[in-house]
């Protein structure tokens, strides 16, 4: 809910202080190019949230990194203690 505030106020702000005639490049450069983005991120978001993956989470419920590979899960080893130098392993 507050990337859509956000999005909205620099919407709102980058739109009114937008003078693309002005000799300022603040006014006539950077607001201009962030009114660009902010509308892209708009329409990136909208798509997201109406194909149903904007609140998808990685991982179990969300977590990344659950289970398996090196941070987690089996060990690959069916019992037994491969440590030391035995070399029973």
């Amino acid at each position: 809910m507050w990337s859509w505030i956000m999005i909205v106020l620099g919407l709102v702000a980058s739109g009114y202080f937008t003078d693309v005639q002005s000799e300022s490049n603040l006014q006539a450069i950077v607001c201009p190019i962030i009114f660009v983005i902010l509308i892209i991120t708009t329409l990136i978001k909208a798509s997201l949230l109406s194909s149903g993956l904007s609140n998808s989470r990685s991982g179990t419920n969300g977590t990344s990194f659950s289970g398996g590979g090196f941070l987690g899960g089996d060990s690959g080893s069916s019992g037994g203690d491969c440590s030391g130098g035995g070399g029973d392993c």
